[in-house]
């Protein structure tokens, strides 16, 4: 064993939960050791104090885990909430953090005790990710429910500078290395956006052919690296066409911003490069890095492997990590790779010449598994499709929907792709799948795995696992929310016409807005079917497409253009109420 295998087996034991406390305003989250163990599922983690620190943010615990490269000592600070990024401050030697659930941004120094908090910033939006500028004077964070990025700036105490709105729920962010650009990329569909933050406007603006961002790098000022998917809505989910990867596609993509002749600013598509090969998928890339002779190095996250390639992008290597790698650091001399696992809670360091794991951190001890994380894992797990192509995930981003077609079987046959649905607040939603044939959730598991995924299946067990995590799956916040008294009278308005239209008769209110009878609303697939059960209208609001095809892309349209069994047509004033009700849902 090495030395530093040894410190870090000594230290375990020091392994620390944190208990904030708040004295006028005054916070401090200090290192103290305890004998508990708890799951911790690490999302984020970057350098601190010139490299000889790792900051690794815990989701799940609330926390912040504090990593010494040289002495292996491992210490863990409980901020509460559910932390979602950090970044370091080089330049006054500060962290800061955000909270997913209040949108809080925290600003706190490390030192031997634990972390003072110095300030908080009240962005008034849920938080997802950070970006730190180039001279650090700007923290970007993304919101994915509000749609929208604040920016802040760190000195002197902190405040929101600006927010941009967008038409799309972000997730990653990143600044250009001479912090003009800020890049944003959708967190379920294809939008890439690039904001202009010295005019402090949106310049430029693309669809890529794929959903399922998992990381965004730089290359120079005028060009970025993605991963994402493309899936094939027109190539059903049969065997051969998994196993080739005529499903889903699992690929990196070079943009480069661009000034036309015009003086506009356009976002080109110039490289893309595929990571998986016949009949050996490579589910789900998450981050990527790159190292000064541009070799590229990517986290599968669904298949639990980092990718090598080198500067032309192809695949050299693919070295075994932990469950569900999701970030990648580079030391300082470029020599090793740490490597973040989200469902081991561990961090895998891999030697970048020899091309082999050096040693694996553990983040500290945790439970055992209940049948939820075993069902989270599942979840996550590319092996369950054929050669790890894909996971439940690839399609249902954390629960979600990317929002486009699949041909799955889903109805016995194929030909007639249908829209994914989200599986946030879904539990009580049944019966399942588009034609109501699935009774409960536990036979859409089975038939998923059979027809959508073609590998081996699931046990009985676990089908009760994945039903069980997908339980815990809550239903995204309203969309819209009542502002104000006249606001609210609106949305009671609504209601009103909601009820009055016949709505209610296939959306019953209040709970779920769905029912458990197929309807034929008008419309049928290309086989001629016509009964359809209803999609609930919770979060209706977040949907980009609608009905059962996606043929429509606007909420207003699918009354306008189909009348959607309305008892009577509405006037713009009823009109305008219904969709005001339905967006506060």
């Amino acid at each position: 064993m090495n030395r530093l295998g040894f410190f870090r087996m000594f230290f375990f034991g020091l392994v620390v939960s944190i208990v904030g406390k708040q004295v006028l305003g005054e916070d401090t989250a200090r290192f103290a050791p305890t004998a508990d163990t708890l799951f911790r599922r690490p999302v984020s983690m970057c350098w601190a104090d010139q490299g000889e620190k790792i900051l690794v943010t815990n989701r799940r615990a609330g926390s912040i885990s504090v990593v010494e490269i040289v002495s292996g000592l491992i210490s863990e600070a409980r901020i509460g909430g559910q932390p979602e990024q950090t970044v370091w401050l080089s330049r006054n030697k500060q962290l800061v953090t955000v909270d997913g659930k209040t949108g809080e941004v925290i600003f706190a120094s490390l030192n031997a005790e634990g972390l003072q908090i110095l300030h908080r910033v009240v962005t008034g939006h849920r938080g997802s990710r950070l970006a730190i500028s180039e001279d650090e004077s700007l923290v970007a964070v993304s919101s994915i429910w509000d749609r929208s990025v604040s920016l802040i700036l760190t000195e002197p105490d902190g405040h929101v500078e600006a927010l941009y709105q967008l038409e799309f729920e972000p997730w990653l962010i990143c600044f250009s290395p001479d912090s003009k650009f800020l890049i944003v990329l959708d967190a379920f569909g294809s939008h890439v956006v690039a904001i202009d933050v010295r005019k402090g406007k949106t310049v430029g603006a693309t669809h890529l052919d794929g959903h399922n961002f998992g990381g965004v790098v730089f290359l120079s000022n005028d060009r970025f690296l993605v991963t994402h998917q493309i899936l094939h809505s027109d190539s059903p989910t049969t065997e051969n066409n998994i196993a080739s990867g005529l499903v889903i596609e699992n690929v990196f993509q070079e943009i480069q911003i661009k000034q036309t002749h015009a003086g506009t600013i356009v976002l080109e598509p110039v490289i893309i490069g595929e990571i998986g090969v016949p009949s050996h998928g490579a589910a789900d890339p998450a981050c990527i890095v790159v190292d000064q002779s541009r070799h590229r190095f990517i986290a599968l996250a669904g298949v639990d492997e980092v990718a090598i390639l080198n500067s032309l992008g192809v695949v050299s290597e693919r070295i075994k990590v932990g469950n569900r790698p999701v970030d990648l650091l580079l030391s300082k001399d470029k020599q090793r790779l740490y490597c973040l696992n989200n469902l081991s809670e561990t961090i895998s360091v891999i030697d970048i010449q020899n091309r082999n794991v050096l040693e694996t951190i553990s983040l500290g001890g945790t439970p055992s598994s209940t049948t939820r994380e075993r069902g989270e894992e599942l979840f996550f797990d590319g092996h369950l499709s054929r050669f790890g192509w894909y996971s439940c995930h690839s399609c249902h981003r954390n629960g979600h929907t990317n929002g486009l077609l699949a041909d799955t079987f889903g109805d016995g046959t194929s030909g007639a792709p249908k829209r994914v649905p989200s599986l946030l607040g879904g539990r009580d939603n049944n019966p399942w799948a588009w034609n109501g044939s699935m009774r409960s959730l536990h036979d859409q598991v089975q038939q998923s795995g059979r027809t959508t995924m073609r590998g081996r299946g699931f046990t009985a067990r676990e089908t009760n696992d994945m039903v069980a995590f997908l339980h815990t799956l809550e239903q995204p916040p309203a969309f819209r929310p009542a502002v104000n008294n006249k606001d609210r009278k609106l949305i009671d308005q609504g209601r009103k016409v909601f009820n009055s239209a016949g709505c209610a008769r296939c959306h019953v209110p209040p709970l779920t807005y769905t029912s458990d009878a197929k309807f034929n609303v008008g419309i049928s697939d290309e086989h001629g079917q016509k009964l359809f059960n209803p999609p609930s209208l919770n979060g209706v609001g977040y949907r980009r497409r609608f009905f059962h095809d996606g043929r429509v892309g606007k909420l207003r349209d699918v009354f306008i253009e189909y009348g959607h069994e309305l008892n009577d047509a509405l006037n713009d004033d009823e009109l305008d109420a219904l969709i005001r009700f339905l967006q506060s849902l």
